[in-house]
């Protein structure tokens, strides 16, 4: 019979061992696992993976972990595993070993192991054999020691008789461990011995300097444990009060939390006549970025303390957490996302990977040929490279796409746009279609965007600008009273400024960035692109832009 085992080869429970039994093992940093990991693995979701052991077969099965699962270096959804076989979490995270044995192993962390032995060692290793018994004894009396009490002998012999036997037997070299324990325990009762004179010189000396080092010894113990213990009792109120704290933010979190979802649907509410009601709008908009700032700063303290269950208390929808995570990345700071907003990007995601399937596939292909070139034009202008995805929508990054009003390229590019940035179009030429010229000239727009819209939502506010055009995002902040503190996407998204077109054209564009960066989740594969096939005009489909 072999037995299989998960053992830790990098993380915090180095060397720990794991017993695989048959049938279904999940694993993650919750309690409710079969094998739970260390909690301070912040790598390891709280149901990372689950391990199907059969006798014909040992399969790994990825449960859409936050960092994903890796076997061999290599992320998985689900995969069959051999001993030897390395299991990951994360790309940074732990790592388990899958080995088997004929025989049962125990599963002590080598670590550990290692700790107790070495400090065993060195402390035996300093103490001769016949004083280890002795200098553990006397650890339990030493308090009566440092007072100067007399420790009577265990077998209540005469105190005349015990002093003249260990001088016998001193003198005889025949002193055994047991009655050196006793001298060693009582500095009077060796003098009384010493004070006869049958011993040298030298032995005399010897068993002084053994009965002070001994001493010695049990009082660096007793200082060490005294320390220790008041460490631990540092440590624990440490930990007691920052478990209070934690506990105190998650809940003003949730409080908050609801304030926001509140204020979301009174603004929607009043937002259905906004010119009418445009005073109780602002005011109503006000009160909410006032709350979202507070959320905000209590986001940014539990950030790196938040464990993997309690997401779910910052988000009721998990696809507003990788929204979330993608507008972090367009800069956007002291914000709440719109239930509307949420709700609508859902909506895309269903078209784009229903009926559109295939022609998203098409997009993605495309990105692989076409994405590094633009990411290195961004990154040379200085650009946020997350306005490379505007190319996804505009025209799939297909440099032949022409739409039915004349925009043409990778960028979509009017002929009137084109020339303003450096582009020849003419009956002859059309730069549109050349990738890399097109796409200096879309950053180089892009760049005279954000210096219009620079500031708060300045990516976002760019993207919008660029379906509906400068002017028209000019205008709808021109209606802004107080452009200081208002002058942001939310600010006139929320307000209703702009065209229904343009309030959509962000929530596609965050679609499009899901399903690409997550291109197996949503059934699509990677492969080698056909260039020809996919640069084509006839190839090209535009996207639906309004709601439906």
């Amino acid at each position: 019979m072999s037995y299989f085992y998960l053992e830790v080869s990098r993380g915090t429970e180095l060397g720990r061992r794991y017993l695989l039994p048959d049938g279904a093992v999940s694993i993650g940093r919750s309690s409710q696992n079969t094998i739970v990991l260390h909690p301070s693995e912040k790598g390891v979701s709280g149901h990372h993976m689950i391990i199907y052991k059969s006798p014909e077969r040992i399969m790994v099965q990825d449960l859409q972990s936050t960092n994903g699962t890796y076997v061999n270096e290599i992320k998985i959804a689900e995969k069959e595993i051999a001993p030897g076989d390395e299991v990951g979490f994360g790309k940074s995270g732990p790592r388990l070993k899958l080995i088997s044995s004929e025989t049962e192993l125990d599963g002590q962390s080598r670590k550990a192991e290692s700790v107790i032995d070495t400090g065993l060692v060195t402390h035996e290793d300093m103490i001769s054999p016949f004083m280890k018994k002795a200098s553990r004894d006397a650890l339990r009396k030493e308090s009566q020691d440092m007072n100067g009490s007399a420790i009577r002998s265990e077998e209540n012999v005469p105190e005349t008789s015990f002093t003249t036997e260990m001088e016998q037997k001193l003198v005889e070299k025949k002193i055994g461990a047991d009655d050196f324990q006793k001298l060693m325990k009582d500095g009077k009762r060796l003098e009384r011995v010493l004070e006869r004179g049958s011993l040298g010189h030298t032995q005399t000396n010897m068993l002084r300097t053994m009965y002070d080092a001994n001493r010695s010894t049990r009082r660096k113990w007793l200082y060490a444990v005294a320390v220790i213990c008041a460490v631990s009792i540092a440590v624990a109120a440490f930990f007691a009060m920052r478990a209070y704290q934690y506990r105190q933010l998650m809940e003003k979190a949730q409080t908050l939390k609801k304030d926001l979802e509140e204020y979301d649907k009174r603004i929607a509410s009043v937002n259905a006549n906004p010119d009418a009601n445009k005073q109780d709008l602002e005011r109503l908009i006000g009160e909410l970025e006032a709350k979202e700032k507070s959320y905000s700063s209590v986001q940014r303290s539990l950030q790196s303390r938040i464990d993997e269950d309690d997401f779910g208390k910052f988000y009721s929808d998990p696809l507003e957490r990788t929204i979330d995570g993608i507008l972090v990345r367009f800069g956007e700071a002291d914000y709440h996302i719109p239930k509307e907003m949420v709700s609508r990007v859902k909506y895309h995601l269903r078209v784009y990977t229903g009926d559109l399937h295939d022609v998203i596939g098409r997009y993605i292909k495309r990105k692989e040929i076409y994405f590094p070139m633009i990411l290195r034009t961004f990154k040379e202008k200085n650009l946020p490279v997350e306005l490379a995805y505007v190319s996804m929508l505009e025209s799939g990054f297909n440099p032949m796409a022409l739409s039915s009003v004349g925009a043409r390229g990778l960028w979509q590019f009017m002929p009137a746009t084109a020339k303003q940035f450096g582009l020849a179009v003419s009956e002859t030429v059309d730069e549109r279609t050349d990738p890399a010229k097109a796409t200096v000239a879309a950053a180089q727009y892009f760049k005279e965007l954000i210096g219009m819209f620079g500031g708060k939502s300045s990516v976002m506010l760019c993207m919008a600008a660029y379906n509906a055009g400068e002017g028209r995002i000019m205008h709808a902040l021109r209606k802004i009273d107080d452009p200081m503190r208002n002058r942001d996407f939310w600010y006139i998204y929320r307000m209703g400024y702009l065209a229904e077109e343009t309030n959509e054209y962000i929530p596609r564009v965050i679609a499009l960035m899901i399903i690409s960066e997550n291109p197996q989740k949503y059934g699509y594969t990677s492969g080698s692109a056909d260039t020809a096939t996919l640069e084509s005009a006839s190839d090209f489909v535009e996207l639906p832009s309004k709601r439906q």
